[in-house]
């Protein structure tokens, strides 16, 4: 793409091609990678939600601190307002969950500092409000566990700081299945095309390979929200298989 300015017809051309389904992706792809703020700070006043979805989720993956206020402003009109609420936070570093009157305060005090990275600590208290659950760990590093049907529970450990291969922060999600055997591996992989997120792998514990459920997300973008329903996600699914497995509740 040229380097033309925002209100070029490449990106006239691109954002409409959010309004067609079968080139939405490829089209908020482009623009997520030319940092089209401006075009997509024009997209959250469309009629077509699905097109205003797109430049939310866009916006929140730039981290555009431009797109605070009329994020705010699709809050108090009860647009996308889950969507909306976890760009904020992931934008701002704060969580009002989906009390639009309180981020209209905060975005109204010109004294607040904004937020460049995750606030780890913050984020993994306000996940712990949301699960109803106390971790135990500290730093990087944290366990969660969590109650399930049948008086069974599961351990799910969440680890900050890890990055990917273009050099983006990650947050790992994982927990243990039980021990990784042979002659189960191909039944094991064989559900990874039958969930929604999240994958089966293998890892090494206690210099025993085992198999663990485990799912990651880029630290820009993790919310408290978010973070707890990929926790209790992981929870219910490896415990689906440890007891497979196992059929003991290793606690």
């Amino acid at each position: 793409m040229t380097n033309n300015p925002e209100n070029s017809t490449e990106f006239q051309q691109l954002v409409e091609q959010l309004y067609q389904p079968q080139s939405r992706r490829a089209a908020r792809q482009k623009l997520l990678a030319a940092k089209a703020v401006g075009p997509l700070l024009e997209c959250l006043e469309s009629t077509n939600e699905l097109v205003v979805w797109a430049a939310v989720e866009s916006l929140q993956e730039l981290r555009a601190n431009e797109a605070v206020g009329p994020l705010v402003d699709l809050l108090q009109r009860g647009v996308l307002v889950v969507d909306v609420t976890e760009a904020l936070t992931a934008i701002t570093g704060q969580d009002f969950g989906v009390d639009a009157t309180r981020w209209q305060q905060w975005i109204g005090d010109p004294t607040t500092a904004e937020s460049t990275e995750l606030d780890v600590a913050g984020c993994i208290r306000r996940t712990a409000e949301l699960l109803g659950v106390e971790p135990t760990g500290s730093g990087k590093s944290f366990r969660f566990k969590l109650s399930l049907p049948e008086d069974r529970s599961q351990r799910v450990d969440v680890y900050f700081g890890r990055e990917d291969s273009e050099g983006d922060s990650l947050v790992v999600i994982y927990s243990e299945c039980g021990p990784a055997v042979a002659k189960y591996y191909e039944a094991v992989l064989r559900k990874n095309i039958t969930i929604p997120a999240g994958a089966f792998a293998i890892r090494d514990i206690k210099g025993q390979p085992n198999f663990v459920m485990v799912d990651t997300m880029i630290a820009a973008v993790v919310t408290p929200s978010a973070l707890a329903k990929k926790i209790e996600n992981i929870a219910a699914r490896a415990d689906i298989v440890e007891k497979g497995l196992t059929k003991e509740d290793r606690r």
